[in-house]
């Protein structure tokens, strides 16, 4: 009798899994350590996107009309006669036609045919006194306090006003009587000045005492 073979069964073996592979270490997953040279993006830089030009408060905003381009002025500015370097607080007055000024011991005289004045103007607060010496444009009729009629010589005078020199005519009286020894009229004013009449000194703070 033939022996019996039996069939040899071998185990099945399931093949050993290959090892994960290790994800490969990038710059974007792990950033290199930031050198010196090359410091890091902090939020404050971020920050400094935001538009250089300060909003300006309404203290800080330029005295300039937007509309005319005009500057701006008070009812009452300080006033540097150049000649003299006098400087004094005068009225704004668009009313008047011409400018005028303070003028004491007026006295008229020529020189190489034309007709010239000499006249004093005081400071009222410091006392100082100052002579000067111009020429004489025209003669103007001023309607004093009593009501009568004075021709007073009319002369020009360079004048500092906001940091800007001008050369007007002002007319010589005397405005002993006036809380102001200066009066600044429209041919001062045209096409230079805007007047706010609620505010004083914006050109420069001065003291009228």
């Amino acid at each position: 009798m033939a022996p019996v073979i039996k069939p040899v069964i071998e185990p099945v073996v399931s093949p050993e899994p290959e090892p994960e592979a290790e994800p490969d270490v990038s710059p974007e997953v792990n950033p290199p350590e930031k050198s010196v040279d090359e410091p890091p993006v902090k939020r404050s830089v971020v920050k400094k996107s935001v538009p250089k030009t300060p909003v300006l408060t309404p203290q800080e905003a330029p005295a300039v009309d937007l509309l005319s381009g005009l500057r701006i002025i008070g009812e009452v500015e300080p006033v540097t006669l150049v000649p003299s370097g006098v400087t004094m607080p005068a009225r704004i007055d668009t009313g008047a036609t011409t400018s005028s000024i303070d003028a004491t011991e007026i006295e008229p005289f020529e020189r190489d045919g034309k007709k010239w004045v000499r006249f004093m103007v005081a400071d009222r607060r410091s006392g100082e006194k100052v002579s000067l010496q111009c020429p004489v444009l025209r003669r103007v009729n001023i309607i004093s306090h009593a009501g009568e009629s004075l021709r007073r010589p009319v002369v020009m005078i360079k004048t500092m006003m906001g940091g800007v020199a001008f050369e007007h005519e002002f007319s010589l009286t005397d405005r002993s009587d006036f809380s102001y020894q200066v009066l600044i009229g429209r041919n001062y004013l045209q096409g230079e000045f805007v007047v706010d009449v609620n505010r004083k000194n914006v050109t420069s703070p001065m003291s009228e005492n």
